[in-house]
């Protein structure tokens, strides 16, 4: 019988691990490390959380390059992301931080190829992935979120561009070129100051855990482990 009530709690315990419940609040990641987020998939920066809450945004600061022609060109920071409700996924530039970004976001699956991006919205300069749209995912799993300033194009190992054509304020899907290779801005900036941005977030958590699923196994198989090796020193004639 406590051999059956191990089994009932263990059964139990994998469960609550492997189904989360709602976080009651979810994490900022902030941009760290000196040379900050890369900005291919190689140098990409993880987004970790020790658990499993939500991400519900990302903050950090664009700086401003070797000018190219007397033209400071800007770095594009790159995020890995895990979707986790990819109906309900979305990403939004927040200018809270600095209220004259022009802001650009593309979002890339696993293989770095293009699945949708955005310049600009109807009210203005600030970028916006929207949930919903037919151009976005269609899975949950690991994403690159790129932020750029307006007017940078993502551009493959060919240096083609990776999003379909079309107005600022258009959410562009992917054209199918890839994978996300290099960057070129789109026009001049004439400008060398650092640029804060927050992205808000919903749909998202953090890449860098393993799956619920996963942790479920590896507990419920080490308990097991334990119970088994109980059982076997229980049984052992015990010597003088």
């Amino acid at each position: 019988m406590k051999i059956m009530r191990h089994a009932a709690a263990v059964a139990a315990l994998a469960g609550a691990v492997a189904v989360p419940g709602a976080a009651s609040a979810g994490f900022v990641w902030v941009e760290s490390g000196p040379g900050g987020a890369g900005d291919v998939p190689a140098t990409a920066q993880a987004t970790y959380d020790s658990s499993f809450n939500t991400l519900d945004g990302i903050q950090g600061m664009l700086t401003s390059m070797v000018p190219v022609n007397g033209n400071p060109l800007y770095q594009v920071d790159l995020y890995k992301i895990r979707i986790s409700d990819w109906a309900a996924f979305s990403a939004t530039t927040d200018l809270a931080a600095n209220g004259a970004l022009d802001s650009a976001l593309f979002l890339f699956d696993s293989s770095g190829s293009g699945v949708y991006m955005n310049d600009d919205t109807s009210a203005g300069m600030l970028a916006t992935l929207p949930a919903g749209d037919a151009a976005g995912p269609v899975a949950n799993g690991i994403y690159y979120l790129a932020v750029a300033l307006g007017g940078t194009l993502a551009l493959d190992g060919l240096s083609q561009a990776m999003f379909n054509g079309g107005n600022f304020t258009d959410v562009l899907g992917g054209n199918g070129n890839g994978p996300l290779a290099a960057w070129a801005a789109g026009f001049p900036s004439f400008d060398e100051s650092p640029w804060s941005y927050s992205i808000a977030l919903t749909g998202a958590t953090n890449s860098d855990i393993p799956e619920p699923g996963g942790i479920a196994l590896l507990l419920a198989g080490g308990i097991a482990a334990w119970l088994a090796r109980r059982t076997v020193r229980r049984s052992e004639p015990v010597t003088a």
